[in-house]
């Protein structure tokens, strides 16, 4: 019997003891790193979306922050396994790690012999599970790309709709572009709160949530920006890492209209998706831009695991001066979806607010993302339910406001 892959989530604030660890981890066999934080919070907001086997984390003051941390962690993903590096053996903390789901203890200065032996513990567990159907995904799906203009918002709104109509289940999509967010217009939805009613409230609570979002005549929850984009200046990484945590509780899938650019914000957003598309156009710009977000995803060890980073080529053409294989051979990356340049049914779509996908007159782009969006979640579909989005009568155009 062959042995599982293992991936592994290291989290651990002291930089030697994680380079240490990552060490030791490498020169076993059949493990990969998933990814590595300095924080406790940041890791496991990692951890929740890369879903490894095993989970390392330090036992460190304050004890009740991480004991909590990580019984809540086991609940939701009670296959993977939790060690705990700590210098302390105090008996009481030690027996409620134990209850709050620890399976290893891993004392410092690190012992190899005894991180082989409980690496292969949990192999032996892996490989022996029963491999029983596979239930439903969930998931966080961000669509991304660092150079503005690339089509991210119309991509995302309608891989939203897509989701909903393909599966019929419980979809949100979250305008997180934080200064150039217009989801809300692209889909003809007319706001009453927004993101901006999230980041001026004192705390942050999923009822504050499900009152900011919008729902879509598509039945899709929509979370927008404000029209004052001056109302979500300042908000932080953990405020938006709260609002995505809550939205997805409450929804089967989340689609995030993602910022242009890498910072904390951006950072807090990958770590907790589950699937990352970058956009690229076929121009050269577009494939440099790209070019320097694989090496900063290859950085974040979010190259690791093969699906996690997906290229998607928009505004695709025949007469493109740069061809798919061209792309993939440039990027190091093959293409896994393609969106026609389909300049007309876009244009149309966008001003009077009508998605492109469900729509009868949906036209190719609508129609490739529609096959996207059957790609990202194979098996998923309803087939009780097939029935399109009725689509609405032509509106006059829209040149400013929401609706």
């Amino acid at each position: 019997m062959s042995q599982t892959m293992l991936s592994v989530v290291i989290i651990h604030r002291d930089e030697m003891e994680r380079t240490n660890l990552r060490s030791a981890l490498e020169a076993l066999p059949n493990v990969q790193i998933a990814g590595e934080r300095g924080d406790l919070r940041s890791g496991i907001a990692l951890a929740h979306q890369a879903r490894p086997h095993i989970v390392i984390t330090s036992m460190a003051p304050p004890f009740d922050d991480v004991l909590s941390a990580i019984g809540q962690f086991k609940i939701e993903h009670p296959e993977t396994a939790i060690f705990l590096a700590t210098e302390s053996l105090d008996p009481e903390i030690l027996l409620r790690a134990l209850r709050a789901g620890a399976q290893e203890v891993l004392r410092r200065p690190l012992d190899r012999g005894t991180l082989r032996e409980a690496v292969e513990r949990v192999s032996r567990a892996v490989t022996k599970k029963s491999s029983g159907p596979a239930g439903q995904t969930r998931g966080v799906i961000t669509v991304f790309s660092n150079k503005g203009g690339a089509g991210v918002t119309t991509i995302a709104a309608n891989i939203a709709v897509g989701l909903k109509m393909l599966t019929r289940r419980e979809v949100a999509l979250a305008d997180f572009d934080i200064h150039s967010g217009d989801a809300a217009f692209v889909l003809g939805v007319s706001p009453g709160r927004s993101m901006g009613d999230l980041v001026a409230a004192p705390k942050i609570d999923s009822a504050l949530v499900q009152e900011a979002i919008t729902r879509h005549e598509s039945g899709i929850f929509v979370l927008p920006q404000p029209e004052q984009l001056d109302r979500v200046d300042g908000i932080t990484a953990e405020q938006l890492g709260t609002v995505l945590e809550i939205l997805s509780s409450i929804n089967d899938y989340v689609v995030v209209d993602a910022p242009h650019v890498f910072n904390d914000l951006t950072l807090e957003i990958f770590d907790r998706s589950s699937s990352i598309l970058l956009v690229c156009e076929p121009s050269v710009p577009s494939v440099r831009a790209a070019r320097r977000s694989l090496d900063i995803f290859q950085k974040l060890n979010f190259l690791v695991s093969p699906d996690r980073v997906r290229l998607v080529l928009n505004r695709r053409s025949d007469t493109s001066a740069i061809s798919i294989p061209q792309l993939e051979e440039t990027l190091g990356m093959k293409v896994f979806g393609t969106v026609q340049n389909d300049w007309v049914s876009v244009s149309n779509s966008i001003n009077v607010g009508k998605p492109l996908v469900g729509s009868h007159e949906e036209g190719r782009a609508g129609r490739d993302i529609a096959t996207l969006v059957r790609k990202m979640v194979p098996g998923e579909a309803n087939n009780e339910a097939t029935e399109e989005v009725p689509a609405k009568r032509p509106g006059r155009l829209r040149l400013f406001g929401r609706g």
